[in-house]
């Protein structure tokens, strides 16, 4: 593809350096080693740029994401590490699985505190407040997530430095998800304080954030409307562990009315532009192709004649939208072979500039659904709250299924109808309405299943999802991986190096096998 053809350019680029460096003296060469690119100190905003970049691309959209699409059955693993996670081969349980995501995710918990810091002690970036509070939506969006996934983990000595900039405590402790979640839930209400409103701004001496924020450009008011999202988000993972569900529930509901009113100012990353920077499932596909189709993801949508069942999904030769089941051939859940080119693709797989969410329109409207649905006596506002999630999702996908054909330059199929808000009327009227009639909370839970497969980096929350509702007895998502009855993943694995590193780590590992039996705190385990 031609817009790959700067990799070339590069490659010269890097020869030529290093030719010049050999000739370098000495002291070009102590100057060389000061790095302008990689400063001993930087004013609080550049931290939270590249906080909010990673947070989205590797957080969200990377390995978590990734592994969690195999395990939740939105994607199959058909390749290397993601067919032995398919197949439950060691990959689940080996503590190097999940490193890159955990060094990534404990990166971003320390530039979070670093940022909070010098906000709050550094005379340049005293006053800097929406700096200030973008820094700690992110630091509780990230603490959320490595508690989510990896259960009781280090969180409170993490990102500690001392004077000289080296870690204060080099084997952090364990901290309960109990105590981690409070964490994120007190960054949340001092965030939403400091935001005042939505009307903030940044008055230190080192400068407003403003478009060094490539999340919402510095914009108070969006900040403030996130995180009564993620509050929204956080109340409703912690339900079954409620000493009053019904008040929790009536807090959602208050959460959702300040938050997001349309798609338009949904959380998400959207600087993507097919060449230089890419989606990461796209750059994961283009580079290792070892997700195929799911058959049980499929057999849902056709179960439901979900105009999705083909849409979505493209033939093994990767030239044309697929019309029928046939043409896609999709993989076995739990039983692939191993072979890139035998089944078809999820064309969102392919969508290049699809932006990734970090909380979602459609997302909102379902948690929204089913507080109303689970508080009772509220169907017509549940059923209201669902449809425009279900339209809002179908266009989400809708997107990132042009932006997949369009990357690829695949054919688009015949009898494709599209996504569009007419198409998702209808099948919410025909199909799903009938089945949230019957039982308003099932059809809820499993159309947010089903919203959440494709380029947007949401499989994570519905592998949360499906743990969180698992352990409440709500059996509302049938996943069809035969392995699943003694080897479903309850949680993700520490990452090698703590596990090496950290006595404490290293004892909580074991042989890795207590990911299968030990479910995190709030889908009722104990750690």
């Amino acid at each position: 593809m031609k817009r790959y053809k700067s990799i070339g350019k590069l490659l010269a680029v890097s020869f030529l350096t290093a030719f010049a460096l050999s000739s370098c003296t000495e002291d070009a060469m102590d100057k060389i080693n000061k790095n302008p690119n990689k400063p001993k100190d930087a004013p609080a905003k550049f931290l939270v740029t590249d906080l909010g970049v990673s947070t989205a691309f590797n957080t969200v959209g990377g390995d978590f994401s990734l592994y969690s699409s195999v395990y939740i059955e939105h994607e199959v693993g058909i390749g290397n590490q993601f067919y032995r996670a398919e197949v439950r081969s060691g990959e689940p349980t080996t503590s190097t699985t999940y490193n890159n995501a955990w060094i990534s995710i404990y990166s971003n918990i320390k530039n979070a505190k670093i940022a909070i810091k010098k906000c709050q002690e550094d005379p340049l970036d005293q006053g800097n407040i929406v700096t200030e509070a973008i820094a700690k939506i992110l630091l509780a969006y990230n603490a959320a997530i490595v508690t989510d996934v990896f259960g009781d983990t280090p969180f409170s000595e993490t990102g500690i430095l001392n004077p000289d900039g080296t870690p204060k405590y080099m084997q952090p402790k364990i901290d309960t998800q109990q105590a981690i979640y409070e964490e994120v839930m007190q960054n949340l209400d001092d965030a939403i304080e400091l935001l005042d409103n939505g009307n903030a701004k940044d008055t230190g001496l080192s400068g407003a954030i403003d478009s060094k924020d490539f999340l919402y450009s510095g914009n108070a008011g969006a900040w403030l409307k996130a995180a009564y999202a993620l509050k929204a988000r956080y109340t409703m993972r912690l339900l079954n562990k409620s000493s009053n569900k019904t008040e929790d529930l009536q807090n959602i509901l208050t959460y959702v009315s300040k938050s997001f009113t349309s798609p338009n100012e949904e959380l998400k990353l959207d600087i993507y532009d097919g060449d230089a920077q890419v989606n990461p499932l796209f750059g994961f596909s283009l580079s290792r192709n070892s997700l195929g189709a799911s058959q049980s993801l499929i057999d849902k949508f056709i179960e439901r004649n979900d105009p999705r069942a083909y849409q979505a999904f493209n033939d093994p030769d990767q030239v044309e939208q697929a019309s029928n089941l046939e043409q896609i051939n999709p993989a076995p859940n739990g039983t692939p072979l191993e072979a890139q080119y035998q089944y078809g693709t999820s064309i969102p797989s392919w969508a290049s500039t699809t932006p990734t969410q970090l909380i979602s329109f459609h997302e909102l409207k379902f948690i929204e659904a089913e507080a109303l649905c689970r508080l009772g006596g509220k169907k017509e506002a549940a059923e209201e709250a669902l449809k425009e999630a279900v339209i809002a999702a179908f266009a989400n996908l809708d997107y990132s299924i042009d932006d997949g054909l369009a990357s690829w330059g695949m054919e688009k199929a015949e009898n494709s109808s599209g996504l569009g808000e007419e198409v998702a009327m209808k099948y919410f009227e025909d199909n799903v309405k009938p089945l949230f009639d019957a039982n308003p909370l099932k059809e809820t839970m499993v159309q947010k299943y089903l919203a959440f497969f494709g380029a947007s980096g949401e499989s994570l929350e519905a592998y949360n999802d499906y743990r969180r509702i698992k352990s409440a007895g709500e059996d509302f998502v049938e996943l069809k991986n035969p392995l699943n009855s003694s080897k479903f993943p309850q949680r993700f694995g520490y990452g090698v190096d703590d596990v090496l590193a950290n006595t404490a780590i290293k004892a909580a590992f074991g042989d890795g096998q207590y990911v299968y039996t030990e479910p995190v705190w709030w889908a009722g385990g104990n750690k």
